[in-house]
């Protein structure tokens, strides 16, 4: 279903979708400015401890974690050590979860 939604929606293949995807994910990376500011103030958007804002940025990351192994972030970048620190919460329970 999954497949034959998205090729329908997007009117391509899913290999032909992810083509250039090399090329393209500086520009995403830079895009992540704005997350990188909110951290400065502390360990998540919302703070010293996680809230709603963290939450809803994390589940997005963690949708693209479970369904390819492409490195969207660099190690150094601290949106990257903010998602470890999600995927830790709760006892690392999204740590847990892998690709169906």
């Amino acid at each position: 279903y999954f497949r034959a939604s998205r090729e329908k929606m997007y009117k391509t293949t899913l290999e032909e979708l992810q083509a250039g995807r090399e090329e393209r994910v500086d520009a995403f990376r830079k895009s992540l400015q704005p997350l990188r500011q909110a951290l400065g103030h502390g360990p998540y958007i919302s703070g010293e401890h996680p809230g709603y804002a963290d939450y809803l940025a994390f589940g997005g990351f963690m949708w693209a974690r479970v369904s390819s192994p492409f490195p969207l972030l660099l190690a150094d970048d601290p949106v990257h050590a903010w998602r470890e620190r999600c995927l830790d919460l709760y006892g690392g329970a999204a740590r847990r979860e892998t690709a169906a």
